[in-house]
């Protein structure tokens, strides 16, 4: 009866891995070919190899390329960079926004993967749907240092976009507020020099974040 029970259990424990293999096989860009997309670069493969098997962190790769290499073209056959466009930064922002939303449709608990969406729809001005990705962020990851200043750079433009287009008053809510003294506050405590680097004294967006800093600071 044991070693007829045991056998049983082993047959579970060999169906479930050969299950768990298929599943994987079956959505990793590294095996299937039909999950792939192609690159900035040309071709569908990232620098993190790692991505390769996982699809999710894949097409966040895909996605954060095409938003960080947004500025620069490869000459197909020497491989030289080149000033792109303006249509082709759209597109490429476009196509941003698509791979990154896949991405979150697979971890949509990815606080990284929010700020990436929300500067790829910043890129289009696409403000609000930018603000509802950016409180997500928040929300999942409220005291991170990494996450920190790309948010503060984003809350800068939500700050700005009434300057370059008067008719759209775009005023800052009380949670954006909020959610930006906490980052304001971990980088004083965690980077002071980064978050002066962050900001030029110039730039009239700093008395906002230094308010917010000191009255987070004296709170």
């Amino acid at each position: 009866m044991g070693k007829i029970l045991c056998r049983c259990l082993c047959a579970v424990v060999l169906i479930g891995a050969v299950v768990n293999f298929a599943a994987v096989f079956k959505t990793s860009p590294a095996f299937n070919s039909e999950v792939r997309a192609e690159s900035v670069f040309g071709g569908w493969r990232v620098p993190n190899a790692a991505a390769h098997y996982d699809r999710s962190e894949y097409m966040l790769e895909l996605g954060y390329t095409y938003l960080f290499e947004i500025g620069t073209t490869y000459d197909p056959v020497t491989g030289e960079p080149g000033i792109i466009s303006i249509e082709e930064l759209d597109a490429r922002a476009h196509k941003a926004q698509d791979l990154i939303k896949q991405s979150l449709r697979l971890d949509p608990a990815n606080a990284s993967g929010w700020v990436y969406l929300a500067q790829a729809q910043g890129r289009i001005s696409e403000i609000e749907a930018m603000r509802n990705s950016l409180e997500r962020s928040w929300e999942l990851a409220p005291n991170n240092v990494q996450l920190a200043p790309l948010r503060l750079q984003l809350v800068m433009q939500i700050y700005q976009t009434s300057m370059h287009a008067p008719e759209q008053v775009v005023a800052l809510s009380d949670q954006e507020i909020a959610s930006a003294r906490q980052d304001v506050l971990i980088l004083r405590e965690q980077s002071p020099r980064y978050l002066e680097s962050l900001i030029p004294e110039s730039d009239p967006v700093r008395a906002l974040l230094d308010d917010l800093g000191h009255a987070n600071s004296s709170s």
